[in-house]
């Protein structure tokens, strides 16, 4: 009965998962760009959470390998989390804001799927090349540092977080670089198989999101870029 119905989930939806992930980062845009930005910011939870799923329908593998994966990246992430918020071990002083929802300790429950996220969609990307598995952990966590760099501003202007004394610290990208080349360790420890159609663009789509967020300052800013 279940698989019967993940078959017929995974054969409706995952010919849509790519305008569906589109449209819902475009919609994102404009909420959090309107006067009504205070409601959007409320579904980043939501987001993230429909993004897993469409990643997860797209995911090839469901071997006990990849929930391994899943398990320690997620359990990972938000283990360094606690001690960043806790403690500013790793990344900094930091502490979180309402926008990604409820917390455990001071830090937000999905913050372990969207290391999740990032992770594996960067690892999918890296292993397409044709490199020697150590570069390929660096590069990968170059990428996570990149799409943190992003982030931050973002972040900071929708209360996903905010600095002590309000300034992005070193610290932060050398703890995100560290902390990715980690989980891509356990990407490729695990064996993880990288078939999944949605992967690359749903990174690249939330680069195109962090970048037009820290951009532009409103709906009219927004399609300025784009007509430009």
């Amino acid at each position: 009965m279940i698989a019967r119905l993940y078959r017929g989930l995974r054969v409706t939806i995952t010919p849509y998962s790519v305008p569906v992930v589109v449209a819902m980062h475009l919609v994102g845009i404009i909420g959090l760009l309107s006067p009504f930005q205070d409601y959007f910011r409320l579904l980043t939870p939501f987001n993230l959470v429909v993004s897993a799923f469409l990643l997860w329908l797209n995911h090839a593998d469901r071997s006990t390998s990849f929930l391994m994966f899943a398990l320690t990246v997620f359990t990972l992430g938000f283990g360094v989390e606690f001690l960043g918020v806790q403690y500013g071990f790793i990344f900094g002083h930091y502490s979180y804001g309402s926008t990604l929802g409820p917390k455990l300790f001071g830090v937000p429950i999905i913050i372990g799927l969207n290391w999740l996220l990032v992770i594996y969609c960067i690892g999918v990307l890296t292993e397409s090349l044709t490199l020697r598995t150590l570069p390929k952990i660096l590069l990968g966590a170059f990428l996570a540092v990149l799409m943190d760099t992003l982030i931050e501003p973002v972040a900071i202007r929708f209360d996903f977080w905010s600095w002590k004394g309000g300034v992005v610290p070193m610290q932060n990208y050398i703890g995100w670089f560290i902390v990715s080349a980690a989980m891509l360790t356990f990407f490729h420890v695990y064996r993880v198989k990288s078939e999944n159609k949605l992967a690359l663009p749903y990174y690249f789509v939330q680069l195109f999101f962090f970048l037009v967020l820290a951009s532009a300052k409103s709906v009219t800013s927004f399609f300025g870029i784009i007509l430009y």
